[in-house]
């Protein structure tokens, strides 16, 4: 496989990143990420079993731990615990993989129904977390910074600082 460079994340650890994915950016995106940990068990093309943690996901993938024998274009099954203790069954295949890190993974031929389960569970996860936040994980994720209609803490700021300037001018219209 052809590389285009090195990233260093720390002394410790390099990814490689594969041509393939030399101009992939998060304008490509289908799906809205979630980082949540949620256990999972990989399932080999040989059927082994090895429990993993999914540190994102969305409807369309996850990044999951690393495995060691999974490799760029391996196709596997991630089964998935539902709330009701029924485990949902995904074929998956390997985009990429960063060495000792972890593996981005794409959910294949996965029907509107999956997909429902998997928003379900991210749902009762930020919910659990704390942040019963109502958000549509089949909604596309902003391709720009612009276009992100989601409230931002800069906006809160932005608001004060033109109302105290508003203030300071002298000009009561508030």
């Amino acid at each position: 496989m052809q590389q285009i460079g090195r990233i260093e994340k720390s002394a410790h650890r390099t990814f490689t990143v594969p041509a393939i994915f030399k101009s992939m950016s998060i304008n490509q995106r289908k799906h809205i990420r979630f980082s949540l940990d949620i256990p999972a068990t990989l399932v080999s093309k040989f059927g082994e079993k090895h429990e993993t943690l999914l540190q994102q996901i969305s409807i369309g993938g996850c990044f999951t731990e690393w495995e060691e024998n999974i490799y760029t274009g391996d196709e596997f099954r991630l089964e998935i615990p539902l709330a009701n203790g029924n485990k949902l069954p995904l074929r998956s295949k390997a985009l990429y993989r960063f060495d000792d890190t972890g593996i981005g993974v794409q959910f294949v031929g996965i029907t509107k129904f999956e997909q429902e389960l998997i928003a379900k569970l991210i749902e009762k996860r930020l919910e659990d977390a704390g942040l019963p936040l109502v958000i549509d994980a089949f909604k596309s994720p902003s391709k720009f910074v612009e276009d992100d209609e989601s409230i931002k803490i800069t906006d809160l700021r932005e608001s004060k600082d033109k109302i105290l300037e508003r203030i300071m001018s002298g000009d009561n219209a508030v």
